[in-house]
């Protein structure tokens, strides 16, 4: 079951020197998580798929009488080569609390599985609660969705593309807001600078790299209309914060309602840490919307 059979996962060349702060982020959220799950109502492990990644983990309330909830997906980073869904856990209860479902997803992992099959993991594990919702007191009408860095990209990825969900058989507008911290929007190899994450795994992410703007997020913002949070740190890379800064002015060319969130001081990873509060900017604005979500404008 969860947290008791996660299998090692890839390095990523390099990882020491880009993400030194990485081995303790992990174990930090790993073992908080459990901590989280073990005093929470759940649904661990629960499949979308036949794979082993293909899972989702349901945190709930503890009041099981409770109906038609909101709901959060939150999708893991780890560079689209490694992660976990327990790395997630450890902020359900700042969403719960609310009350509403806080929902860990995983997909399959690079090389192993590229893009666009790790996409149609996530449109899948969506899918799976948006069918469900209602056995676990939720409502398939009030799901929203975010992501850490590679969950970040795929999150808006995800949240930018209507014609991905209904091909998979919801609305349109299934996605009723994206919270995404500390991504990266742009996929073009021509864009990524070298000595980075994103630039050392790319040869694994795509079967073909011209296939990178493509599935950009940056490159899918025209007619939006989806509300955004967008959030990272002011001491993370500087490729992460160009990004989001050029991420947010192209979404706020759309009609879709924009905000963005810097937490001062905080890099990669303590943008994600952060989330486990609840008086935090990013928890509140996320519990605001899912209380009422902002018009387009």
């Amino acid at each position: 079951m969860a947290f008791d059979d996660l299998p090692p996962l890839a390095q990523i060349p390099g990882l020491g020197q880009l993400r030194p702060d990485a081995p303790a982020y992990t174990a930090m959220a790993l073992e908080k998580s459990r901590a989280v799950a073990e005093r929470s109502r759940t649904a661990l492990d629960v499949p979308y798929g036949p794979d082993y990644w293909q899972k989702v983990d349901f945190y709930l309330p503890d009041d099981t009488a409770l109906r038609r909830l909101p709901i959060f997906l939150m999708l893991h980073g780890g560079g689209f080569i490694r992660g976990y869904k327990e790395w997630v856990g450890f902020q359900a209860p700042t969403i719960t609390s609310l009350p509403a479902i806080y929902v860990a997803v995983s997909y399959r992992l690079a090389p192993a599985a590229k893009v666009p099959t790790i996409v149609e993991d996530c449109y899948s594990a969506v899918k799976l609660v948006y069918d469900r919702a209602h056995r676990y007191g939720g409502d398939r009408n009030r799901i929203f969705i975010g992501g850490h860095s590679a969950g970040a990209i795929l999150a808006a990825y995800l949240a930018l593309r209507p014609d991905g969900a209904t091909a998979h058989g919801m609305p349109a507008d299934v996605i009723k807001g994206c919270f995404p911290v500390a991504g990266v929007y742009n996929l073009d190899p021509a864009w990524i600078p070298p000595d980075t994450v994103l630039a050392t795994v790319f040869p694994q992410l795509f079967e073909r790299a011209a296939d990178g703007p493509a599935f950009s997020p940056i490159t899918h913002t025209a007619g939006n209309t989806t509300p955004f949070f967008v959030s990272w740190g002011d001491r993370d890379t500087p490729y992460v914060i160009e990004s989001s800064e050029a991420f947010v002015k192209a979404l706020a060319a759309a009609s879709g309602p924009v905000e963005r969130h810097v937490w001062p001081g905080f890099g990669h990873f303590e943008a994600h840490s952060a989330l486990e509060h609840i008086e935090d900017p990013w928890v509140q604005t996320l519990r605001r919307w899912m209380a009422g979500p902002p018009q387009s404008r």
